[in-house]
Parts: structure tokens; C-alpha cells; sequence
């Protein structure tokens, strides 16, 4: 650390104290080397520094007033510029006279964008719990504001399938659990879409179904051996998958 401190602040305290030990009040002052007029300089420097100081710590308080009074007036013309240009956009739309934003020399306001459809569900796996119950989950990216339909279908041991049903909507964690698969089935299959709370729909997901009883080699029926059996989990795809259809139907 030098013997003269940098910082105006602790400059200034400095000079004072120094001022005051080099040319004191009363008393003969200290034998230093310096004459009375180099001790009268000095403490005229320490005190114009100060007075410039002071000087400009209040246009900083003024600037700071000026610019708090500024931002406060360009605030209250906003919202009122905001007001007015919501008043001609409702004598816009009440008269329906479209030249209305021209003459007032604004653009009319944009017509919200609809959300796009959400992507179809991926990823689809299965797994059967010991109760007997399938746990189906998916991913996919909606972007928040999303239900997810679930439907069913089954085939039983004379390779008749059933009709898609729904079946209830996943939870938000992307999962949900039949409880009640019929008995005595082949194979069961589980689609799931994704639905906006604007009404726009993915398309249905390929179907994850699961086998049971006897299978077919795995080559023949172009799954992984293991997939879908009791206490495992496999992605989607097997005995009788059903391919992509069309976007989900109301209920």
C-alpha cells in the first residue's frame, strides 16, 4: 500500500488529518522541512479537492433526481399512450371501420398465434406388476398445458382385435396404470396422445403392445425376447402393434 491513499474518500481524510498535524491551530508547528507557505498550499489544495468533491456529490444526487424524474414521466407517457391506442382498437372493432389504424398512423394489433399441434408420444414401455396391472409410460415435450389420452386394444386367443378404447388420461409424470386388463387375452395394446388446452392434438403414438401366453420366436415377431413379460419393461413395438393412426377424438 503507497504512503498516499488512492480513493478520493480516503485521499480527502488523509490530506485533513495531515493539514491539520502540519499546520496546527495553536502551538508551533512540527519541524518537517516545510515553510509556512508550502503548509499554506497544501491545505488550500485539501480543501478546493474538497469543495470539488462536495460539489460533485450533490450534481450526482441532482443527476440521479433528474434521471428517477425522467423515468417516472416516461412511464405515465407509456401507460397513457397504451390507454389511447386501446381506445382506438376498441373503436376499431365496436365500428368495425378497418381504415380506423391507418388514419391514426399505429399498426392494428397482431392476432394472438395458435399453439401448434404437440408432437406425437414416444418412446412408449410397458411394464407388468405383480398385481396383474400394466404400468404404460411415454415421453414427448408439449410445453406445459397438456393431457394425455390413453386408449386400449385387445386380441384375444383367436387373434381377434378389438376397437380402440379409451381407457382415462395420464398423469402429468407421463404414466399411467391399467388396473382392470382382461383375463384370457393374447396380447394387449396400449397409443397415447398428447392434447394442448387450446384443442390442438398430436397424432395417436405407435402402440406399445404386450404379449402373453406362447409366443412366436422373437425373430418372427421382431421384438427383443423379454419384452412385456411379468416384471419387466420393454419399449414399444411386438406381437400385433398397431400402426400410427389419425388425431385423437373428443371424450
Amino acid at each position: 500500500m503507497g504512503r498516499i491513499p488512492i480513493g478520493d474518500a480516503a485521499l480527502l481524510a488523509w490530506a485533513r488529518t495531515h493539514a491539520d498535524r502540519w499546520s496546527p491551530a495553536t502551538g508551533q508547528p512540527p519541524a518537517i522541512g516545510l515553510d509556512n507557505a508550502q503548509r499554506a498550499r497544501f491545505r488550500n489544495k485539501a480543501d478546493a479537492a474538497e469543495a470539488a468533491h462536495s460539489a460533485m456529490q450533490a450534481a450526482r444526487q441532482r443527476a440521479l433526481d433528474a434521471t428517477a424524474a425522467k423515468d417516472a414521466a416516461f412511464a405515465i407517457l407509456r401507460r397513457e399512450a397504451s390507454a389511447d391506442l386501446a381506445r382506438i382498437d376498441a373503436h376499431a372493432a365496436t365500428t368495425g371501420d378497418e381504415a380506423t389504424h391507418a388514419r391514426a398512423g399505429v399498426r392494428a394489433p397482431k392476432t394472438p398465434g395458435q399453439r401448434p399441434a404437440p408432437p406425437e408420444p414416444t418412446d412408449l414401455r410397458t411394464r407388468i406388476d405383480t398385481d396383474g396391472s400394466i404400468r404404460l409410460s411415454f415421453k414427448v415435450t408439449t410445453g406445459g398445458g397438456a393431457s394425455y389420452p390413453v386408449q386400449r386394444t385387445t386380441t384375444d386367443q383367436g387373434g381377434v382385435q378389438t376397437p380402440y378404447e379409451f381407457l382415462g388420461f395420464a398423469e402429468k409424470n407421463k404414466t399411467y396404470i391399467d388396473r382392470a386388463v382382461p383375463i384370457g387375452l393374447k396380447s394387449v395394446g396400449y397409443r397415447v396422445a398428447a392434447r394442448l388446452n387450446t384443442g390442438a392434438v398430436s397424432p395417436w403414438s405407435v402402440a406399445a403392445v404386450v404379449p402373453f401366453g406362447s409366443l412366436k420366436p422373437a425373430a418372427a415377431r421382431g421384438v427383443g425376447a423379454g419384452e412385456g413379460a411379468a416384471g419387466s419393461e420393454g419399449p414399444a413395438g411386438g406381437v400385433g402393434s398397431v400402426k400410427k393412426e389419425g388425431r385423437v377424438e373428443a371424450g
